[in-house]
């Protein structure tokens, strides 16, 4: 059931629910996408409360002006964070790169991803930029075909460092001009 979520900025209150999604979605979500040993790790060592210092950190950082180019958007549903969209600018590319999108399962499939990616879109286009990007795992099937979806083209390959190993990822990006599917509705 398609839901209109209110799209704010995140705030330091926000942190501790935060980091619950983003731990509880991550290691769900990447599940079989990587040995299970770099997985196994994640579980042991990334708990909520370390991801909450992490985000409370990105916006501490964001509110003091130590990190201009940041913003973190938060999607609730009656009060409740049930997404996340963490993006940096890139102004000598005059694009904004997605590094987080994480959506409670409940909300998948729901338009949550969707609504997130257009408050992204609309805020940084009035900026002027471009283009928007966003890189996943390659082995993240669902996230691609979500990517691929709203009209990600594929941008090429890179490599993330988890644990010292490096994991395929791969890169969509969008062009800002014109009407984007991620904004309709």
């Amino acid at each position: 059931m398609f839901r209109v979520l209110e799209i704010r900025d995140a705030t330091l209150s926000d942190a501790p629910a935060m980091g619950k999604l983003m731990v509880d979605t991550w290691l769900d979500a990447h599940r079989f996408q990587m040995p299970e040993h770099l997985w196994e790790a994640r579980r042991r060592d990334w708990t909520a409360e370390v991801s909450e210092r992490g985000w409370r950190r990105t916006i501490e950082a964001i509110a003091d002006g130590s990190s201009p180019h940041d913003a973190v958007l938060v999607a609730c549903d009656a009060g409740r964070i049930v997404g996340i969209a963490s993006c940096t600018v890139f102004r000598e590319r005059a694009a904004v790169s997605v590094s987080a999108l994480y959506v409670l399962k409940a909300y998948q499939r729901n338009g949550a991803g969707r609504q997130l990616l257009g408050a992204v879109v609309s805020r940084f286009t009035a900026l002027g930029l471009a283009t928007m990007e966003i890189a996943v795992l390659k082995a993240n099937l669902p996230a691609r075909r979500f990517y691929e979806s709203m009209g990600g083209a594929l941008a090429g390959e890179r490599a993330f460092d988890e644990g010292g190993e490096m994991l395929p990822e791969v890169v969509y990006r969008w062009s800002l001009s014109g009407k984007s599917r991620i904004s309709e509705p």
